[in-house]
């Protein structure tokens, strides 16, 4: 914690600035000193100043502001008698003196599953003082600072000098970071916060019609996968025959052509299909559920031999169902 030596360094150097003895006088026969000429040396005390206690950042990062602004009325101040340190010893100390001011306006931040997440708490007049994240479901302390507190290594505060921004990054954004994080700076009269609320998109993806698809033998198979609520069209959709993804068969009849957009298309088709097309397809894009169908190609008589034994089945069940109830009824009247 150097912060507070290197603040006093600071000051004990603008200080000892404003006392340096000013430049020999001119000669006689030369103008007087105009305002300007006083400035410009004010600021290049102010400048050799920070140089000698190696830079400036946060608090000393003010005070410098504060110096350089020296206005034209001040050196016109100082030219009627007004001692130049006191200027800047004022200077200094109203910096110092400056609280801090968070934009306290609540956030809500998309992000799509598996992207990079960015939440801002912008901060003015911030010195010496450190943000805070904290997640607002557990009450978890993320950071402090630029240090973090988690070992979750997709975690980190982007800050860089001179800015009021403190920003948390989440890389690879997963279910379990939906929700509310909070950034807060402590100060004397109590704490400051923001809220920026996390919400999480994650695409679905469907294939239009039924759960099972009829086709005869020799005849195409038209699939289509509709992907939708995704910030982004996603980067490809491939398409799986069982566990074979068949994007390019083209020798076996297959094409495949996809629209992005919005809600995203892709198109499967399979020409001449034969029975040994049938089985599981699916749709997948990335960080998307996959979609399902099951395809059945058949024969002429093999898909009526399959439509009637779907059929009986239903009708088993129906005779079973009723016999059940049937006997219960018998029970209730002997009873």
């Amino acid at each position: 914690m150097a912060a507070a030596p290197a603040r006093a360094a600071l000051l004990a150097a603008l200080f000892a600035a404003a006392l340096a003895p000013a430049p020999p006088s001119p000669p006689a026969s030369a103008e007087p000193l105009a305002p300007a000429t006083t400035l410009q040396r004010s600021r290049r005390l102010a400048i050799e100043a920070v140089d000698a206690v190696g830079g400036a950042d946060g608090a000393e990062g003010a005070v410098v502001e504060a110096t350089l602004s020296y206005s034209e009325a001040d050196a016109e101040a100082e030219a009627a008698g007004v001692p130049a340190w006191r200027e800047l010893w004022q200077a200094s100390l109203d910096a110092l003196r400056r609280e801090p001011t968070i934009n306290n306006t609540e956030e809500e931040v998309p992000v799509q599953l598996g992207a990079v997440a960015f939440l801002h708490c912008p901060v003015r007049n911030l010195g010496e003082r450190g943000v805070s994240w904290v997640r607002r479901r557990d009450w978890h302390i993320i950071s402090s600072g630029v240090f973090m507190y988690t070992n979750d290594e997709r975690f980190q505060v982007l800050h860089s000098s001179g800015s009021d921004d403190w920003v948390l990054q989440i890389k690879y954004v997963q279910k379990r970071d939906n929700g509310t994080y909070e950034c807060q700076v402590s100060t004397a009269g109590g704490v400051l916060s923001r809220l920026v609320h996390l919400r999480l998109l994650v695409p679905e993806a469907f294939i239009l019609g039924a759960d099972e698809y009829h086709v005869d033998a020799g005849s195409t198979i038209n699939l289509v996968c509709i992907i939708e609520k995704s910030p982004v069209p996603p980067q490809y959709v491939f398409w799986y025959h069982n566990a074979r993804m068949i994007n390019y068969d083209a020798a076996r009849g297959v094409s495949v052509a996809t629209a992005p957009g919005a809600r995203t298309q892709s198109a499967l088709t399979v020409r001449a299909a034969t029975p040994a097309h049938s089985g599981n397809y699916s749709c997948r894009a990335p960080n998307t559920e996959p979609a399902h169908i099951l395809v059945y190609v058949s024969e002429g008589s093999d898909k009526m031999a399959a439509t009637l034994s779907r059929n009986t089945g239903v009708v088993s069940r129906a005779t079973v169902a009723a016999t059940v109830a049937l006997l219960l009824l018998v029970a209730v009247c002997r009873a």
